[in-house]
């Protein structure tokens, strides 16, 4: 079966990475592939038209020509690309195939991520690899036109908008890609390939009927194929493959016709039924597959000579694709694959379903869980998929594919979930760490009023704990129900070698942490942080906030401590972008603070905020503590309005969640009084340097001398020298008054 925690990104799908191999009757395009070998100053070629007309193969036979030097770096897209995640871990993938050269590893590390941030950091890591390649290459995304997904549209522009002179980038597409290309065509960097272009003359016509049929069709004739197709060369090709052996070409051509609606018909009669019997059902029964070899295609058809169908059909050329260079993967044509399709739903609907579970079957046995969902859902066996989809979305979450884990979601309908408690549950749980808090609430209800009491597929203890640790580590509802259901979540999970125990622990510390009782949260927090069965984004939360109860009581080399222990695993590439590293930036900004270190204070405070408004409707409550430390630290460096607004942004939280947030209140209320006292002013002598400050802060404490050296790192005879230096400039005479003349000035 395959391991849920490895069913991401780590393995890319090889059959999508290649491009079409030659193939006996491709019409030769030598002024396309000629035009298009010449045209290195365009940065974007599009290939743009209707279904049938060769948009992939002249790409491929550019590729393979004598005039073309360049690697090309080929995706042949489908539907599930349309994940960001998905799609830009095979185009880097595909890069690295073409150009040995490419430095793709720390992307796929930013991509390897629950929420990978495209825009923000994969894709401008994206362009700077291709812009350190040493020669020029070309990027191929083949059937541009299965994607939907508005993300990823905008993060292809801005791929366009930033790709360097040395990478042109290909698209073949159906239909016109909703991209604004304006800017491109006006500055000449944009060339069009469309239907005009890609039609066949009358000479291409008479040589691939030739290559597919052996037929040499006389001049009236071949003027009429060529009329009546339009140049199509779908429709050429559908033509050449019934003139094989027919008795009168001449007829045949008479008879022929090229409008679109015909095809259907024309594939069904005239080449399908030309097939014996087995072979006929093998191609129905397997037109559910948009993938298949033949171990799974011999799982679905039920026939036991599936290689040798095969084979049979890569030699007649009936509308089979190989998708690798082993011939081991293949695909139908699409409009053959849909005529099958079609022909399969009048005549055997009913076994439609058994096939795709079939399907699923084979692909849950050999390790692709995407499409043994996929399948299942197709199939309409909502319960199999639904258990497909609990086992394995954290899995996919984990790896950087929760849009994947949404697709799933959406294709299983509101219905389905809000009947499915299991259902639900993932639902909420995916949409909880995308940021999708309204959904993720409107979840919950269903979840808590579920009977199963678990193990779940996943691993929880039940759908009550799912629903408990669910509000309790995100707070939605406000600090008084976060410290309520967390503690009901650390009662239901007791087994200390769950990864659940765990996050329920760490849940459990930090809605103390936030709900003012920093020596509560300790023991459950010091639990979460030491436990085996932990995974490192609770580890990265529970030393956090432990780091931040050490600072607040004063205990800064613990702090200090624990505080790295976080960054360390924050900064790596596979946990660098989540929400949870915030944290870890926002324990090194308290502990920096506390240390006089201002500047370098504010530079993690604002990190942990960029990071968080990110994911705008994840929980609130570690925005709240990076906004609210962030406004003491531009109050101590002066920035009152950059305080100001901050302390407005701490409000609105607190009056949207209220219950429970006294000791936020509290914090909050001490923020404002500092701002409507008296204004900073600069001091009669020369101003204090950050160090000074520090010193100045441990002033107000009964630390000695000693200890205050010790806190700070510096010697004793430093901690001295800055004494001496705050009394000459503050005006004073011993520490006591150090501290009232601090207040005066708004330093302290």
């Amino acid at each position: 079966m395959l391991d849920a925690a490895r069913a991401g990104l780590d393995v890319p799908i090889e059959t999508k990475l290649h491009a079409p191999g030659p193939r006996p009757e491709w019409v030769p395009r030598p002024e396309l592939t000629d035009f298009l070998a010449a045209s290195v100053t365009a940065k974007l070629i599009l290939v743009d038209a209707p279904a049938g007309f060769g948009k992939t193969t002249l790409a491929a036979q550019w590729r393979a020509s004598a005039t073309e030097r360049r690697p090309f770096a080929w995706v042949s897209l489908d539907p599930a690309d349309n994940d960001p995640g998905r799609l830009w871990w095979h185009v880097v993938c595909a890069m690295q195939r073409a150009c040995p050269g490419f430095a793709g590893e720390d992307i796929l590390g930013a991509l390897r991520v629950q929420v990978p941030e495209v825009t923000g950091t994969v894709l401008p890591f994206l362009v700077n690899a291709l812009a350190a390649l040493e020669a020029p290459a070309v990027l191929v995304l083949d059937d541009y036109h299965v994607i939907t997904e508005r993300a990823c549209h905008e993060q292809l522009e801005f791929l366009l908008l930033h790709l360097p002179p040395q990478v042109q980038l290909v698209l073949t597409s159906r239909a016109d890609p909703p991209l604004r290309l304006g800017r491109l065509r006006a500055a000449g960097q944009l060339l069009d390939i469309g239907a005009d272009q890609l039609r066949l003359g009358a000479t291409q016509v008479a040589t691939l009927v030739h290559a597919v049929s052996g037929v040499k069709l006389h001049d009236p004739d071949l003027a009429d194929l060529l009329a009546r197709t339009e140049g199509w060369p779908a429709g050429v090709y559908l033509a050449a493959l019934s003139l094989r052996g027919h008795p009168s070409p001449h007829s045949f051509i008479g008879q022929f016709s090229g409008a679109n609606r015909f095809i259907g018909d024309f594939l069904a009669e005239e080449v399908l039924g030309r097939q014996s019997a087995e072979v006929q059902q093998f191609l129905m029964r397997t037109s559910v597959l948009g993938r298949f070899c033949a171990p799974l295609a011999a799982a679905v058809s039920g026939v036991g000579n599936a290689a040798e169908i095969l084979d049979l059909l890569e030699r007649e050329n009936l509308f089979i694709v190989p998708l690798d260079d082993t011939r081991r993967w293949f695909r139908y044509h699409h409009l053959f694959e849909q005529m099958l399709r079609s022909r399969l739903a009048r005549t055997a609907p009913d076994i439609v379903p058994s096939l795709h579970q079939s399907a699923s079957a084979w692909h849950q046995l050999h390790g692709s869980a995407d499409e043994a969902i996929r399948h299942a859902l197709a199939s309409g066996d909502s319960r199999l998929a639904i258990d497909l989809i609990a086992g394995y979305w954290l899995g996919y979450v984990n790896s950087g594919q929760v849009g994947t884990v949404h697709n799933w979601i959406r294709s299983l309908g509101e219905g389905r979930i809000a009947d499915s408690p299991l259902a639900a549950h993932c639902a909420a749980w995916a949409a909880a760490m995308s940021g999708d808090r309204q959904s993720a609430r409107r979840w919950l209800p269903v979840i808590e009023a579920g009977e199963d009491d678990g193990p779940l597929p996943d691993g929880m203890r039940s759908l009550r704990f799912s629903a408990a640790l669910l509000r309790g580590v995100y707070g939605f509802d406000g600090l008084l129900v976060m410290r309520e259901s967390a503690a009901t979540a650390a009662r239901l999970e007791r087994d200390p070698t769950s990864p659940w125990y765990a996050l329920a622990q760490g849940a459990l510390g930090y809605s103390l942490y936030m709900s003012g009782q920093p020596e509560a949260a300790a023991r459950p927090l010091e639990e979460a942080a030491r436990s085996e069965a932990s995974l490192p984004l609770t580890r990265i939360v529970a030393s956090s906030t432990l780091s931040l109860i050490a600072a607040e009581s004063g205990r800064l080399p613990q702090a200090w401590q624990l505080m790295r222990n976080a960054l360390d695993l924050a900064r790596r590439d596979e946990f660098s972008r989540t929400p949870s590293a915030s944290m870890a930036h926002i324990a090194a900004g308290t502990v920096y603070a506390a240390q006089g270190r201002l500047d370098q204070a504010r530079g993690e405070l604002e990190q942990a905020l960029q990071s968080r408004r990110g994911i705008a409707g994840s929980s609130p409550w570690p925005t709240f503590e990076a906004t609210l430390v962030l406004g003491q630290v531009a109050l101590d460096q002066g920035d009152r309005t950059r305080a100001e607004e901050l302390a407005d942004e701490a409000r609105d939280v607190l009056t949207t969640l209220p219950d429970g947030a006294e000791a936020q209140q509290t914090r909050l209320e001490m923020l404002d009084r500092r701002l409507a006292g008296p204004r900073r002013a600069p001091s009669p002598a020369e101003p204090l340097t950050e160090r000074e400050e520090a010193v100045l802060r441990l002033f107000e404490g009964d630390l000695p001398l000693r200890k205050i050296a010790k806190e700070l790192y510096v010697s004793l005879n430093t901690v001295k020298t800055h004494t001496q230096s705050i009394y000459r400039k503050l005006g004073v005479s011993d520490r006591q008054d150090a501290v009232t003349r601090g207040r005066e000035l708004g330093l302290l």
